[in-house]
């Protein structure tokens, strides 16, 4: 029995500690940053939809893989709503998950906004203990333990946005649930683990050159998660032709580069892909990660808020609730 707990808490705290794996992790933050923040949604100012994989450390056995689909979009002027579905999986362990929110986008000033969001989600995680070899398979960890968990939980973020900047910060996991696969064996005892919290903050500013069809974007993140040293991402990307062609280069620590490009194609259809390679020794056994991310912006009239979106004009947004009749 021990040597089952041990290898499930093993297999969490790997999961935990290469690059925050509890949390899927994401190169493309800056591009569709309701992935890690639900105070995101609706702050574009139309609604989108977008699927998403991600692949890291290619040709690692195990390797984690990443995908799903989300949904953002602001119904009336205020009111910003959202969905995701997921799914994670690291070696003999699987995640799916699902999550609504809700974010309520307050102006402030007449081109800036302040946005809250709420999110519930409930996810289902998986060992496979078929993938796992055990030294005694008669043992009654085995027999009595169960091989899947669900648990809920929320989120909460914050997003302060304009045209030209952004800053944000959420924490996900904020119940921090027990994660315990002992099943009727967990009477009197400590759970394996928890869904431990963790904390994103984001910042960025776009500079716009040649009659705004041109801008250059850094931006950073800081990510922590209880024990491991915060990790920071940060880098800058360029866009062309009205935010319909955008190129960047991202760093993460401990030593992994990021290349990123974005292409939209009729206006609406972004399409975005990114490919990490790490700059230590690591990169000897796996040949990079890869990041694809298409989407569809459904009509409507954009607030262009940063998040690789930009546009030639931004609406007003008076600050008196009658004044705002009309507007977006």
């Amino acid at each position: 029995m021990k040597r089952f707990f041990f290898t499930l808490s093993l297999l969490l705290l790997l999961g935990w500690q290469a690059e925050a794996q509890q949390e899927p992790l994401f190169a493309q933050y800056n591009n569709n940053s309701y992935l890690i923040n639900p105070a995101v949604a609706g702050s574009r100012g139309i609604h989108s939809i977008q699927v998403f994989h991600r692949w890291q450390w290619v040709a690692f056995p195990g390797a984690p893989q990443t995908f799903g689909i989300n949904y953002q979009g602001l119904i009336g002027q205020s009111h910003g709503v959202g969905g995701l579905i997921f799914s994670d999986i690291t070696g003999p362990s699987r995640r799916f998950g699902m999550k609504g929110s809700y974010a309520f986008h307050l102006p402030v000033g007449d081109d800036m906004r302040l946005s809250m969001g709420l999110a519930g989600r409930i996810v289902r995680q998986r060992v496979n203990t078929s993938e796992i070899t055990f030294v005694d398979d008669n043992d009654n960890a085995i027999n009595n333990g169960s091989e899947a968990v669900t648990t809920g939980d929320a989120e909460f973020g914050i997003y302060f946005y304009a045209r030209n900047f952004f800053v944000g910060a959420s924490a996900p996991n904020l119940v921090q649930s027990k994660l315990d696969f002992a099943g009727s064996n967990a009477t009197g005892r400590d759970p394996i683990g928890y869904n431990y919290r963790h904390y994103f903050v984001t910042a960025g500013y776009k500079f716009f050159f040649d009659d705004q069809e041109m801008s250059l974007e850094p931006s950073i993140m800081v990510r922590y998660t209880q024990g491991p040293r915060p990790q920071i991402d940060g880098g800058i990307k360029a866009t062309f032709l009205g935010d319909q062609l955008g190129f960047g280069v991202f760093y993460r620590s401990p030593g992994f580069l990021s290349f990123q490009a974005r292409f939209v194609f009729d206006k609406q259809m972004p399409l975005l892909l990114s490919f990490d390679v790490a700059t230590n020794n690591f990169q000897n056994y796996s040949v990079g990660a890869t990041e694809v991310n298409f989407g569809y912006d459904f009509g409507g009239q954009p607030f262009y808020g940063p998040a690789g979106q930009a546009g030639p004009d931004i609406p007003s947004l008076p600050s008196s609730s009658e004044d705002r009749k009309g507007t977006l």
